[in-house]
């Protein structure tokens, strides 16, 4: 049999583990490295968190889920803008290829409103008549739309129209 280790045999009642000892020896362990730590902290005159501690930590994190949460809302918003200039840019190409795949002379100046989702947008198609030569128009797309109650905001295209 072999000699016993940290006052418990290999082999007893609680069985044999990996480390040679069984559960009494673990939890003997267990309490000498508590009893060690305890000492060390008594030792530096750490004795745990304090409330301030607790109090710094929190006002820490609580500035940084703030700047998180100020971040994601600005990108939310540049999104949206984002989004509205495309659906306006869209829909200037749009008009642009309805009124141009009229025959010339029935290409005329023409306005509408559509409403994508939440926000309106006022599609206006213009014509310009020998410009910049004879024979040719100028079509030019314009969509305008609310950025926001005080805000407009608007997009256009352009293009040439000649007669065959």
């Amino acid at each position: 049999m072999n000699p016993p280790t940290g006052g418990v045999r290999r082999g007893s009642v609680n069985g044999p583990d990996d480390a040679g000892g069984g559960l009494l020896g673990r939890i003997a362990q267990a309490r000498s490295s508590s009893k060690r730590t305890r000492r060390a902290r008594e030792r530096t005159g750490q004795r745990g968190v304090t409330l301030v501690e607790i109090m710094v930590a929190t006002l820490i994190l609580g500035i940084v889920a703030i700047g998180m949460v100020e971040f994601f809302a600005s990108g939310r918003i540049g999104f949206d803008r984002e989004e509205h200039k495309r659906v306006a840019t869209l829909l200037a190409q749009e008009a642009l290829e309805r009124t141009i795949a009229q025959p010339y002379n029935q290409i005329n100046p023409w306005s509408e409103q559509r409403t994508v989702g939440v926000v309106d947008y006022v599609i206006s198609v213009t014509t310009q008549s020998d410009v910049p030569e004879s024979n040719m128009k100028t079509v030019l797309s314009t969509v305008n739309w609310n950025a926001t109650p005080t805000v407009t905001r608007s997009t256009s295209m352009v293009t040439l129209v000649f007669e065959n």
